[in-house]
Order: C-alpha cells, then sequence, then structure tokens
C-alpha cells in the first residue's frame, strides 16, 4: 500500500457530534457527572477529541400532544406567537457552554428539525398528516425570524456565536409526519429555496454577521445532489456551507464535484447504522469504520460528524448513558471512533492511499501521518506491505494501536520501518490506527 503525500485531498476541520438529543439530557445531570461526558468527548487524548456540535434549536411541540418518545421531545423557545421563553432549553445549553469552555477549536452548528408547531399546518412539530409541507405558506418570515433571533439572542446573552445555521433536516423525506416519534419537517425543493434565503436575509438584517446559513442535510446524498443542483443562482449564493448526511444513496464524489464546483465547504453532517441489522457492539463500530473511511475517501468532506455520541439503541452510541445513576460507559463505537478522531486531527489533510479499506492523512505540521485500516472480514486476517518512499522522512519505527472484540484502542507492538517500508497484520473484524512520525 503507497501512501502518497503528492496527492492531498481536503483539508479537515475536524470530528463532531449532534447534541440532540443526549445533551438535554445529560445537561441536566449534575455539574461533576455532566462535565465528565462533556471530558469524554472533547478531550483528545482520553477522549474521542472532538471540536464540532451540533446545537438543536428545537421547535416544541404543542402540549396537548403527548406522542414524541420521551428521549426525543425538545423544547421550543416560542410556546406560543408573539411570547418567548428563554428559559427554555437551559440543559443543552448548558452542555453546551461547558463544552466551550474546555474543548478546542469548537465549531458551532445550530439546527433546526421543526417549526414550532404553532406554525404548521398539522399543528404538530413530527409533520403534516401525509408527509408533505407542514410549515404553513403564510408563516415562512416567522420561522426565519424565530431561528435567527434565537442566534442572535445566544451570541447576545451567552457569547454563543454559531458559524452556521441550518434550517432543514432532511427535507425531502416524506416520513415526517404528524403523531410521530420526533420533530421533522418536509419542505419541498421549491420551497427550500425559500426558506433558505429568507434566513440569509434574516441574518444580515440582525447583523449576525459570523454566522452564514447551511444546506441541506438530506438523507440521501443522492437527493442532495438533485436539489442542490436545482437551487437557483440566488438561492445557492445565500448557502455558505453544503450539508449532507450519509445514511442513503451513493454518488458521493458527484456531491464532492458540486461543492467545489460552488466553491462552498462541505460537511458530512449526520450519519449512523440506519437500517442496520447489528447483532453486538463490535459489528456496529466495523460497519461505522466503513462508512467513514468511504465517506472520506470519496464524498471528501471536510468535516464528518456523528448524528449523537448517546443514543437509546446501543449500535448508534459511542457512550452508554445512564440518567438514573448519571454515569456512562465507553462502547467500541468510541474506541473505534477515537482511533480515527485522536489521530486526525483539525488542520490534517487527507492524501491518497491505494486501498478502499483505509485513509491516511498528514498533520497540519507535517510531523506525522495516520493511517486507518479496517478488516471487516470475520475469519481472515489480512497482511500488507506499506510503501513511504513518498514521504520525507519516516522514523525507525511505527506506532500501532487497534480495536477489535477483544481489545479497545489497545497499543501494540511498533513495528520497525526499514528501506521506507513495514508490514502490517491486520486481525479480523478490527480496525488499526497507523502513527509514522511524531505526534
Amino acid at each position: 500500500m503507497k501512501v502518497n503525500p503528492g496527492v492531498r485531498y481536503q483539508k479537515f476541520e475536524g470530528w463532531g457530534t449532534s447534541l440532540c438529543w443526549w445533551a438535554h439530557n445529560v445537561g441536566g445531570w449534575s455539574a461533576s457527572a455532566r462535565n465528565a461526558v462533556v471530558e469524554a468527548v472533547v478531550n483528545p487524548t482520553t477522549g474521542l477529541g472532538y471540536n464540532i456540535f451540533r446545537y438543536n434549536i428545537g421547535g416544541g411541540e404543542n402540549p396537548a400532544h403527548e406522542h414524541m418518545q420521551k428521549y426525543r421531545e425538545m423544547p421550543g423557545f416560542q410556546p406560543k406567537q408573539g411570547t418567548w421563553d428563554w428559559d427554555a432549553d437551559a440543559n443543552q445549553r448548558a452542555l453546551t457552554q461547558r463544552i466551550l469552555e474546555t474543548g478546542k477549536d469548537v465549531i458551532l452548528e445550530a439546527f433546526s428539525n421543526s417549526p414550532p408547531y404553532w406554525m404548521t399546518k398539522s399543528g404538530c412539530a413530527s409533520g403534516s398528516t401525509d408527509g408533505s409541507n407542514n410549515l404553513k405558506d403564510d408563516q415562512y418570515d416567522e420561522f426565519a425570524d424565530y431561528l435567527t433571533e434565537v442566534v442572535k439572542h445566544y451570541r447576545d446573552e451567552f457569547g454563543i456565536e454559531f458559524r452556521t445555521l441550518e434550517p432543514l433536516n432532511e427535507p425531502n423525506a416524506n416520513w415526517w409526519k404528524s403523531d410521530g416519534s420526533q420533530e421533522g419537517c418536509h419542505f419541498s425543493r421549491a420551497n427550500q429555496e425559500t426558506i433558505v434565503k429568507l434566513v440569509a436575509e434574516s441574518l444580515v438584517k440582525k447583523g449576525l454577521t459570523k454566522t452564514v446559513l447551511s444546506a441541506s442535510d438530506e438523507n440521501s446524498m443522492d437527493d442532495a445532489l438533485t436539489n442542490l443542483r436545482a437551487y437557483s443562482d440566488e438561492s445557492m449564493a445565500a448557502v455558505g456551507q453544503l450539508n449532507v448526511h450519509s445514511y442513503a444513496g451513493s454518488r458521493r464524489k458527484e456531491l464532492r464535484a458540486l461543492a467545489t464546483m460552488k466553491a462552498k465547504r462541505f460537511w458530512q453532517s449526520e450519519s449512523g447504522p440506519l437500517n442496520q441489522d447489528l447483532s453486538d457492539d463490535i459489528s456496529a463500530a466495523l460497519f461505522m469504520a466503513g462508512r467513514i473511511i468511504q465517506d472520506l475517501r470519496d464524498l471528501q468532506p471536510d468535516a464528518w460528524v456523528d448524528w449523537q455520541v448517546g443514543d437509546p439503541a446501543r449500535s448508534w452510541a459511542s457512550l452508554m448513558l445512564n440518567d438514573s445513576q448519571q454515569t456512562f460507559m465507553p462502547l467500541k463505537r468510541f474506541y473505534m471512533h477515537a482511533g480515527f478522531s485522536r489521530y486526525i486531527r483539525p488542520g490534517a489533510t487527507f492524501v491518497d492511499i491505494n486501498n478502499p479499506d483505509m485513509v491516511a492523512a498528514v498533520s497540519a505540521d507535517l510531523r506525522f501521518v495516520a493511517i486507518v485500516v479496517r478488516n471487516g472480514d470475520s475469519s481472515a486476517t489480512r497482511r500488507f506491505t506499506f510503501d513511504l518512499t513518498g514521504l520525507p522522512s519516516v522514523g525507525a519505527s511505527a506506532q500501532i494501536l487497534r480495536t477489535s472484540r477483544t481489545e479497545n484502542l489497545a497499543s501494540v507492538p511498533e513495528l520497525e520501518i526499514k528501506d521506507y517500508s513495514f508490514v502490517l497484520s491486520v486481525p479480523a473484524f478490527s480496525v488499526t490506527t497507523v502513527v509514522v512520525g511524531t505526534p
């Protein structure tokens, strides 16, 4: 396998997670318990080292409705038209403030899953009766004002600055229906453009010059490509960053080409093991490692963001959270993610490596190269010879760390580098991180 730093790809902004819904729960824990979870997420040595966080501006559900899952229901800031409740969502805010106190190079994005229920056609924040557009036709200006007013209030009152604001979440999907288990709202492509332009205008009018609009966070990369290609020049000009979820679709390279052509910063802003029947923790970790590598190689995003680090569904979680005891436990996905995120840091640049189960990145200071190798085969060890002749210097040995069924990002014996080459054996069902140089 040849590591070729002469072929350079995206410069990386970092790794991250959405804050809903887990932050709304953990933010209400005792300060010490909450801070311990934050440390596990932001610390680049002992934790995940995440630096990107997506804050959910809740729409807020009709108080007469009791259909959303408790873990998934988020408070809104405008319980009825003309009334603001700035005490809402204190938990997610407290956790965000702790992240800003302790994290490094933190980037914040605000995003919406649904307008407030009273702005919707169904009177319900989980969607319309049939999965179609749910924002009332006369409420587009109100919704834009709602989102930007939250961004402004958080800047002015709490010193929390959002770099981007995303008014859409999987807008092309038709599964956002009333009486559902979580907030959601369909927007047709034309209506997406309407709200995109109105939110961008509202940001400017309110002097929120450090916040730009992002779009469109489609569930499917193919849907994102189709819809974003159809955006008018005016709509595309209003968008400062392109976001996509990598749950579905296959047109990664075409979407990357569109972002490059439009000169837009580009994030993989949400992913997870949707519709996967995963039998155990290592299966979930291996599946997601494959998703990350494919995204980094073909989608080539400037950032890779997980759905959330804590989730009631174990296969979706990196941390198992116990609300009643206010404790947490790292799962295999935690160690798998850390094998990427502790060693491929913000400012690193991805470079060519000629194997679809690997990624390689050169650190911002050019002191080391990190290589992550996935072997998803359940029975066979794979053996690779690495060619490092493209690197200016390599040192005498390579550091090796591995997550497998029995190992949690464990250090294994270093490998000798001889004549700019070394041989690595990768056990079945494992993710291995190789560090060449000095971190």
